[in-house]
């Protein structure tokens, strides 16, 4: 798996290299910009992913809004493990027996307690 947290400051790019058999995936913490070689516009909040290729492009716009100063964009990457996916809710499960077991769980108090019990 790669994590990058990058923050880019306004009317400037990054292009990283990356694992041409990973996913990538780009999700924005602050600020607006583009992505991709299709040039995507993306802002806080909003989640890019990306195709085929062997790197990462983006872009921060060059005015930000007054409240972020620059880009902050998380990438996450990895080998896809082609697994089926359910989920429900803030459950995400393989399926969906498994996702209603987490909430039966969760229901039971297995999963813990916010705060925790003393």
């Amino acid at each position: 798996m790669t994590m990058v947290h990058a923050t880019v400051s306004p009317g400037s790019a990054v292009r990283l290299p990356w694992d041409p058999n990973f996913n990538a995936l780009a999700y924005v913490l602050a600020g607006r910009g583009i992505v991709g070689a299709e040039q995507r516009p993306i802002e806080t909040g909003q989640l890019a992913v990306f195709g085929p290729g062997d790197a990462v492009e983006l872009t921060a716009a060059q005015q930000q809004d007054s409240r972020y100063p620059a880009l902050e964009v998380v990438l996450l990457g990895g080998q896809p493990i082609r697994e089926p996916l359910a989920w429900a809710g803030p459950f995400v499960m393989n399926t969906r027996s498994e996702v209603l077991q987490a909430f039966e769980d969760f229901q039971a108090g297995k999963l813990g307690r916010i705060p925790a019990a003393s």
